[in-house]
This record gives structure tokens, C-alpha cells and sequence, in this order.
């Protein structure tokens, strides 16, 4: 079933708004899963330096701008987290790693079909494919590892069937180049997933979200482009 030369890990995670959902994947050849690994246990190096405890704490995003979760000592201080999570993206963007993000429209989803899809399984289904069209590329195949969501047996059983009846849509595909089943993990142990998070919630800053501080829109656009020379492919889907 697959043409293997090597083995590529997909981690995915999502982020979304009321109107915009977004999905994406941070792909890593196994030889290099150590690089990831190293390079935000450096990252925790930095964060240090402003008083965060960093044994043990996840990168997430949220965390990070908000302050909460282990990230308190820069709570209240959007220099200092910015200057965190510029200091991360810039380590990820130096890696051997690729970035996929796909998005739907959830207002216009609901618009056009009677019967809706889940966003989620939208934008996953989309995400999919392009992780497959790569991985056949690279002659490689890939294995998943989703952060963990509700009702993500129902997605396990869902991802499944395309390989038999393929994906449908325009560009139909049965995924050959992915191993299922899909793998859900937890983020706290997973540098992968912890990587995409932050990946995947800046992207949905600066696509869904109207910033009304002009520097802030600047410095989200400074933060999304430092991610440039690992992005693959960013799309989003307004049916």
C-alpha cells in the first residue's frame, strides 16, 4: 500500500473562532524528532530569563498571552510573552520541519449545506490530504498524532473509511500514503503537538481575529512571517 523510504510525523492541532476553523500539521521526519525536542527545551532556556519555572510546562499558546498555566510571571506583560513566543517560532522556523494549515468558513459551511459537516472534520479531511499529496512526494509515509478533542473516536472511525471510499470533494484521495488509524495524544507530552499549537493559533490571530491596535496587527504579521521558511501550505476553504 505504501511507497516507504521513510517515516514522516504529522502532529495536528486546531484552533478556531465562532466563524473560522482552522486545522494544521507540523511534519517531521523521524530523524529529526530530537531537533524539535531540543529546540524547546532551548526555548525554556530563554523563557527563564523572565521568571517563568519552566520543568515541566507546555508550550500553548493561549498560556503564553495569557498568563496562566505555569506562564504567570508574564501575565500583564505582552512584551515579554511576545518576545517568548517570537523566541520559539524562530527556533521551529530553523528546523527541518514543514507547515500545513487548512481552514474553513464556518458561517459560509453552514450557508451553503443543509446538513453541515463538523468544521473540525472539514478542515481534518482537507489537512489529510495534503499531508498525503506531501508525503507521496517525499515518497515517505505518514503517521498522525492529533491533540486530543472531543469526540475524536467518532474522527478515528471517520479518517478510517477514506482509504476505502476515498475523501471525496474535487480532488478525491484515499490517503495511501497515511497510516491509519490516526493517533490522539496529549500536548504536555508531545513537543510535536506543542509546536503546531503555537503554529496554528497564530495563524487564526491573524486570519479571524480584527486586531484594533495597529502595532499589535504588525508584530502578529512579524510573528506569522518568521514562520516563512517552513510553511508548505496555508489555505483556507470559503464554500
Amino acid at each position: 500500500m505504501f511507497t516507504l523510504e521513510s517515516v514522516l510525523y504529522a502532529f495536528i492541532d486546531e484552533s478556531y473562532t465562532a466563524d473560522r476553523y482552522y486545522v494544521a500539521a507540523i511534519i517531521v521526519d523521524e530523524k529529526h524528532l530530537a531537533e524539535v525536542r531540543e529546540a524547546l527545551a532551548a526555548a525554556r532556556g530563554y523563557a527563564a530569563g523572565f521568571g517563568v519555572t519552566t520543568e515541566g510546562i507546555e508550550y500553548h499558546a493561549h498560556s503564553i498571552m495569557t498568563g496562566c498555566d505555569g506562564w504567570e510571571p508574564v501575565k500583564g506583560k505582552p512584551r515579554a510573552a511576545i518576545a517568548i513566543y517570537g523566541d520559539v517560532l524562530r527556533r521551529l522556523s530553523g528546523l527541518p520541519v514543514k507547515l500545513i494549515v487548512r481552514g474553513v468558513d464556518v458561517a459560509r459551511l453552514n450557508a451553503r449545506y443543509r446538513y453541515p459537516e463538523a468544521p473540525y472534520a472539514v478542515a481534518l479531511r482537507h489537512l489529510l490530504e495534503q499531508i498525503d499529496l506531501y508525503a507521496r512526494r517525499a515518497k515517505d509515509v505518514a503517521v498522525i498524532i492529533a491533540d486530543e478533542i472531543q469526540g475524536q473516536a467518532s474522527h478515528i472511525a471517520q479518517t478510517m473509511t477514506y482509504q476505502v471510499k476515498g475523501t471525496g470533494g474535487y480532488k478525491p484521495s484515499k490517503l495511501q500514503q497515511i497510516e491509519m488509524p490516526i493517533h490522539y495524544g496529549k500536548s504536555h507530552e508531545s513537543p510535536g503537538l506543542q509546536s503546531v499549537d503555537l503554529a496554528v493559533y497564530l495563524y487564526r490571530r491573524l486570519d479571524a481575529h480584527v486586531e484594533t491596535n495597529r502595532r499589535t496587527a504588525a508584530k502578529v504579521a512579524e510573528l506569522w512571517e518568521s514562520l516563512a521558511p517552513i510553511r508548505y501550505h496555508v489555505w483556507r476553504w470559503d464554500p
